[in-house]
């Protein structure tokens, strides 16, 4: 029975997937060549978060696989987990024109059910299909024979995250499993789903697939900045991300005038909800940092870049306007090279009447990138309360900035590699490859899910209520 189960998976498989060309061994090995030089002379972290013997092993597992041909999702599967590797979540890997799309090789396929993911386990969120009949809130336990268990591991391989974070793997899950199951386990007509129903019995169905068409994931809401006061004393500022585009008022006016309020309201207690706030301007954190201390400070401790000297790879990217003039300006330091005309070096000075109450960060997987520096800031002076999940950035920093857009010559396959590595000024040793942690770790279960309960929220306003 269960080879006879195996064999209808792989002619679903093979039946969907289109006919692709294939890439000879020197038109592949061609194109690891290229990705191999851009990222060993541009990427300023490679081998931030794992040994140069690692990485160089994991660049040599890959090329001995390079000896017969390959579809270009074949040699983009195996390249993969050598990328995630590396530990930055900032670089993209993505078919031609197609940055950021989860289903870019495939047009059906698609497992229909929307899931929530939840240390190690997997919930049915909602279903995108009215094939299916799973009831929200299921647990599934296994996916056409294996385990999900099994599937978070390897789907987590292929997972591009800062360090060995995980909150922000889960989160990638969370919005879009769909799109990485078929990229890296595969396609399929028909999906055999094992559950375990509400009365604890387990068993099993099969559901049919869905197209791409179909997938219809919640975009994030389109919020300005807010400030809402709970109750007095205690004042909510919600930052969706650290840009100004679409937001009225803009960022810095918001900042000066919420603050003000925050003064005249006489507020003890300031929740600031970061959660899915995945980044943007630089100097928006340190702004805000900026407002919630009464000393000079240090935000930023340095920018590294690999090397003043021209790429082997050019004639296959796009670089930032002004290239050459930011590598004529490097400073070297020991046996890196410094960007030192970036706003945040050096002591900055706080606002004043900054505030000095009790701070509550709310944070999850998604609260990344700047989000992260500023939070690591805050960690590091123990200046703020952490509610929720790890969030989706190192301590140290990061690899970001500027970005070299690379297009291997045959598969046509694209590399963005940040060039700029990001350093925090911190005074006290931490973690060096996990996330920033909650102090109060809060992950909603899948009824507060489904119930819409801010979980995470209430734990703030419970902890300034007893403290109070």
């Amino acid at each position: 029975m269960k080879k006879w189960i195996l064999w209808i998976l792989l002619v679903n498989v093979c039946t969907l997937l289109s006919a692709q060309k294939v890439y000879s061994p020197a038109e592949l090995q061609q194109d690891f060549s290229i990705m191999k030089a851009a990222l060993k002379e541009a990427h300023p972290g490679l081998y931030r978060y794992n040994s140069k013997e690692t990485i160089d092993r994991l660049f040599g597992a890959v090329q001995q696989k390079l000896n017969k041909g390959m579809t270009e999702l074949e040699f983009y599967r195996l390249a993969t987990p050598l990328l995630a590797a590396i530990g930055d979540g900032h670089m993209k890997w993505h078919r031609k024109d197609k940055v950021d799309d989860h289903y870019a090789f495939f047009d059906e396929g698609y497992f229909p059910l929307q899931l929530y993911f939840r240390k190690n386990k997997a919930y049915v969120r909602s279903s995108y299909s009215t094939g299916t009949s799973l009831t929200p809130g299921t647990e599934i336990t296994g996916i056409n024979g294996q385990s999900i268990d099994k599937i978070i591991k390897v789907l987590f391989n292929d997972i591009f995250a800062d360090g060995k974070v995980v909150s922000s793997k889960y989160e990638e899950l969370n919005h879009f499993f769909q799109g990485y199951y078929a990229t890296y386990i595969g396609p399929s007509k028909n999906f055999k789903v094992e559950y375990v129903e509400t009365n604890g019995r387990k068993t099993s169905a099969t559901i049919p697939s869905i197209n791409k068409s179909q997938i219809t994931n919640e975009a994030p809401p389109d919020e300005n900045f807010q400030l809402t006061f709970r109750e007095e004393g205690v004042a909510l500022m919600r930052i969706p991300v650290f840009e100004d585009e679409g937001k009225n008022p803009g960022y810095a006016d918001f900042l000066a005038k919420a603050f003000k309020k925050i003064r005249e309201k006489k507020v003890s207690s300031l929740i600031i909800d970061l959660r899915n706030n995945e980044g943007g301007m630089d100097n928006y954190g340190f702004q805000l940092y900026a407002y919630l201390t009464s000393k000079p400070f240090r935000y930023y401790d340095h920018f590294t870049v690999v090397t003043n000297k021209p790429y082997s790879f050019t004639k296959y990217a796009q670089f930032p306007p002004g290239i050459d003039s930011l590598k004529a300006t490097l400073v070297k330091a020991g046996n890196e090279y410094h960007f030192i005309y970036k706003d945040g070096l050096g002591m900055l000075e706080p606002q004043q009447d900054a505030f000095a109450g009790q701070v509550y960060i709310l944070q999850n997987g998604l609260s990344f990138s700047v989000t992260s520096e500023f939070c690591s800031i805050l960690k590091d002076n123990n200046r703020a309360i952490f509610i929720g999940d790890e969030n989706g950035g190192t301590f140290q920093g990061d690899n970001s900035g500027a970005f070299a857009m690379v297009e291997l010559p045959n598969t046509k396959i694209g590399l963005d590699v940040p060039l700029l590595g990001y350093y925090m000024h911190l005074q006290h040793p931490h973690p060096l490859a996990k996330g920033i942690p909650a102090d109060y770790s809060l992950i909603p279960t899948i009824q507060d899910v489904l119930q819409k309960k801010d979980v995470v929220l209430a734990k703030a306003l419970e902890l300034i209520n007893k403290k109070h």
